[in-house]
């Protein structure tokens, strides 16, 4: 039960951002008298639709997306020009104009896409990332003020002790496991689950990290501990030993002092302030940038676990099935106190959204990028047809205070349009790209799909 409400809690917050998107896309279009003849949120077979003006509003059968059909989103064929392409794909080119033109109706000639102004299109196209970036951000200023962030501070009470002497980095410290000639360690029968540290030689100690700091540097030195046991103050002497350990929590290893206890850890939520929400947002935009820049590799690695029956990468590639699945794992854990789900749901939704907004800003149709690099590249046709114009006024070629001229060359500058058309070959070849990836992940998702423990 509580697993379906884990991924139902999931899919209706992205299909709530899915519309969200699209909305971003809707409202800048028709705001610049764009006719907008569809909004849908999901793709196949329509489930429900009404229409409402000019526009269908629909949900269809496969949640994984969405779109706003838009008229006229490329330029008609200008007469005498020939595509650069080979026949075959020439003829794709038209095929595709021809389907994009074909809800041009009479008097709808300035209510198409390609037709606004470069900025226009721009903000049009950005409007939908835009809005994924916008719910990141509430999100994670909500939870962030509200819940806050976990910590998790080690106490000073022991709360496990290890029985012998090895390496940290080694299979034996992963397993918990003692090889036949390991030394006994230093803490093994002395010290017991729930004892607290009070003082170290005389040195009283306020946090674990004192304790830490004092042992580390007394390998092969009897000392002197204060601990509390059941309530009562205990005298003992204790060796440490020189051992491989971890520094801190990250994977380097360096030779210090050693007994064999691990400290309870005190978990809880705090909120963050304010002053420091701007860097940890900022932190988790590099870590998407990062994300996104090394997708490829994680495909790869994909590939091995799908045709090579390698394990799966629990930092790999994941798709919106294999989410939905996290979501229900941890609704239902029994790990994870209820501050604890409803903080990993949150931040599932949020960073989905986040890595949604770069995703779509990749220069490549047919996603929202690419039609952005599109309106950049007319935006720059026109701003060199204009630099080219006040040359030829310089020179005396044109009078630049004539207002008819200038009317005249404006009228020129608002007939360059980019063809984007002519980017369908690579626009098919980058969604069948997108379509097997698509397939792959959730593939793996079903068959060997992500879980909490990795």
């Amino acid at each position: 039960m509580l697993y379906a409400l884990g991924v139902l809690i999931f899919a209706v917050g992205l299909l709530l951002s899915i519309a969200l998107h699209e909305v971003g896309h809707l409202v800048p279009a028709k705001k610049f008298g764009v006719k907008v003849t569809q909004y849908m949120v999901g793709f196949g077979p329509t489930v429900w639709s009404r229409r409402k003006g000019d526009t269908e509003y629909g949900l269809k059968a496969v949640p994984l997306g969405g779109y706003i059909r838009m008229i006229g989103m490329v330029p008609p064929r200008t007469d005498g020009t020939r595509s650069r392409w080979p026949r075959r794909m020439a003829s794709a080119v038209e095929d595709f104009r021809n389907a994009s033109r074909a809800e041009v109706e009479p008097g709808d000639e300035d209510r198409q896409f390609y037709r606004l102004t470069p900025g226009k299109k721009m903000i049009v196209m950005l409007g939908g990332p835009t809005m994924n970036l916008l719910i990141y951000l509430v999100l994670t200023v909500i939870l962030l003020s509200t819940l806050g962030t976990r910590h998790d501070d080690a106490t000073t009470t022991v709360s496990a002790v290890v029985k012998c002497v090895v390496p940290a980095n080694s299979s034996q410290a992963a397993n918990d496991s003692c090889p036949a000639n390991a030394a006994p360690a230093p803490a093994y029968n002395v010290l017991k689950p729930g004892d607290v540290i009070v003082a170290i030689d005389g040195t009283r100690i306020a946090k674990w990290d004192d304790a830490v700091a004092i042992v580390e540097q007394s390998a092969g030195k009897p000392l002197s501990m204060t601990v509390r046991r059941n309530g009562v103050e205990q005298q003992l002497s204790i060796t440490p030993v020189r051992n491989l350990k971890y520094v801190g929590s990250t994977t380097k290893t360096k030779e210090a002092g050693y007994l064999g206890v691990s400290p309870q850890i005190h978990s809880y939520y705090a909120a963050l302030p304010v002053t420091q929400v701007p860097g940890y947002i900022g932190d988790q935009i590099g870590q998407g940038v990062s994300a996104i820049g090394s997708y490829p590799s994680k495909i790869a690695s994909l590939w091995g676990t799908v045709f090579e029956g390698k394990p799966r990468d629990p930092t790999g590639a994941i798709g919106v099935v294999g989410i939905g699945r996290l979501g229900g794992d941890i609704a239902q854990s029994n790990v994870f106190n209820a501050q604890d789900k409803a903080f990993a749901l949150i931040s599932l939704l949020a960073t989905v959204n986040l890595l949604l907004f770069f995703f779509n800003l990749l220069p490549l149709l047919p996603l929202d990028g690419g039609h952005v690099a599109g309106a950049l590249v007319e935006a720059a046709k026109r701003g060199r047809a204009r630099l080219r114009e006040r040359a030829m006024a310089a020179r005396g070629a044109g009078d630049a205070s004539d207002p008819d001229a200038a009317k005249a060359a404006a009228a020129r500058r608002r007939q360059i349009y980019v063809d984007t058309a002519q980017m369908v070959p690579v626009m098919y070849a980058v969604a069948s790209v997108l379509i097997l990836v698509t397939l792959l992940v959730v593939y793996a998702d079903i068959v060997k799909p992500v879980t909490l423990g990795g």
